[in-house]
């Protein structure tokens, strides 16, 4: 399966998953509180009066409104179409990951600052410094989907062409790039650390 249909498949299972909390949310779970208080009052519980069951749904409300705000706020820092460099898609596994980190945290950088510089220094190309400097901007502000087994890389344009070229993704292919760019990228990156880890020793 390509990276393309991966993320579409994904987008859709996320954008079910937020369909049904928010009628869970902002339907069902209303309702629900209202037939219990409605319940619990023929049952005899007479502290349960109308102001008191307005009270109840304002706390409720005033709670689900507030982790909402919460969740779309966090949803709009994750967005990486606020970046202007092109993004690639790592798919690390433990042992790469932790080569990585270990590797950024020598230098003191963010783990996709140390893998943009990996794959700049790795890839001959001719492009201004602003670019570079663009993508290194970006991926220190770029904020980590964790638990989605992806690790995303702002790269400049003319990394993401080096890639497709190395990866040998014709015209034909293009619906395959993102994994083709992923494996290229991965084998660069983890040649580079390899090399450096000898060196250090």
């Amino acid at each position: 399966m390509s990276g393309e249909m991966m993320a579409e498949k994904r987008k859709t299972s996320e954008s079910r998953l937020n369909g049904r909390w928010y009628v869970i949310t902002f339907g069902i779970a209303p309702i629900f509180i209202f037939l219990v208080c409605l319940y619990l009052r023929r049952k005899g519980w007479g502290g349960l009066d109308l102001p008191v069951i307005a009270m109840l749904f304002a706390g409720y409300w005033f709670g689900a409104l507030a982790v909402a705000a919460r969740l779309l706020k966090s949803k709009e820092r994750l967005n990486p179409a606020r970046l202007t460099s092109p993004l690639i898609e790592l798919h690390l596994n433990s042992e790469l990951r932790a080569k990585l980190a270990a590797f950024a945290a020598a230098r003191h950088q963010k783990p996709a600052v140390a893998a943009f510089e990996l794959l700049d220094h790795e890839i001959p190309r001719f492009e201004p410094e602003e670019d570079r400097s663009r993508a290194r901007h970006d991926n220190e502000q770029l904020r980590q989907l964790s638990g989605h087994g992806t690790f995303l890389v702002a790269v400049t344009t003319e990394i993401l062409k080096r890639l497709l070229l190395l990866s040998g993704a014709g015209d034909e292919d293009r619906r395959l790039w993102r994994s083709l760019i992923s494996e290229t990228a991965l084998r660069i990156m983890g040649d580079a650390l390899d090399q450096r880890v000898q060196l250090a020793e």
